[in-house]
């Protein structure tokens, strides 16, 4: 856990119990508030005053509301990928296993529309903290694939990480703000997988 964690995306400034509950709760903070009200509701100060901390502290973790967000956002991406490697897919074929785990991913997204849509925002909103190639390039997409292929060889998995990787990120976004189902966008990124990978 400590090379993934070592991204500027991530916040892992903390060194105490007191600190590390004070980012957890900043953290289910900005949760609270993108569920009630989207994007517009994640102010540094609604979070400082919902996690019952001076603004100055919210600072101290995230330079910007993007940054938080992504953090939170990019957390949860963590959380998939402990699950996965847990309880990785069994499909014999290697396409209906990297399907598997991009439908699981999906599933995440439909599950807290509101979240996504405020993640979405942040990754895109051009702040470098927020939309950290890094995390998802270095991190995230290399951990999706491993949990899905282990050692199969399956040719170029970087190259392979990274176009689904794309076709992801836009069914995510068009997920999050309502332009299509569950259904669509799972039926499209399992086209996508059999496509690729045959």
């Amino acid at each position: 856990m400590s090379d993934r964690a070592a991204t500027p995306l991530l916040s892992e400034r903390p060194r105490t119990p007191a600190q590390i509950g004070r980012l957890e709760r900043l953290r289910e903070a900005t949760r609270e508030l993108a569920r009630e009200g989207g994007y517009a509701a994640v102010t540094m100060r609604a979070v400082a005053e919902r996690a019952h901390v001076g603004p100055a502290t919210v600072y101290r973790y995230f330079s910007s509301k993007d940054h938080l967000i992504a953090d939170v956002h990019a957390r949860k991406s963590l959380d998939i990928i402990t699950e996965l490697e847990a309880k990785p897919p069994r499909h014999k074929r290697p396409a209906d296993r990297v399907a598997a785990v991009f439908r699981r991913m999906l599933i995440a997204t439909a599950e807290d529309l509101a979240l996504a849509s405020a993640g979405v925002a942040a990754i895109t909103s051009g702040d470098p903290m927020a939309g950290s190639a890094e995390f998802w390039s270095r991190i995230a997409l290399p951990s999706y694939m491993d949990a899905a292929l282990g050692d199969e060889d399956v040719g170029d998995r970087e190259a392979l990480g990274e176009v689904l990787g794309h076709v992801f990120f836009s069914l995510m976004c068009g997920l999050a703000i309502g332009r299509m189902s569950l259904a669509e966008a799972e039926g499209a990124m399992d086209r996508a997988v059999h496509l690729v990978l045959r």
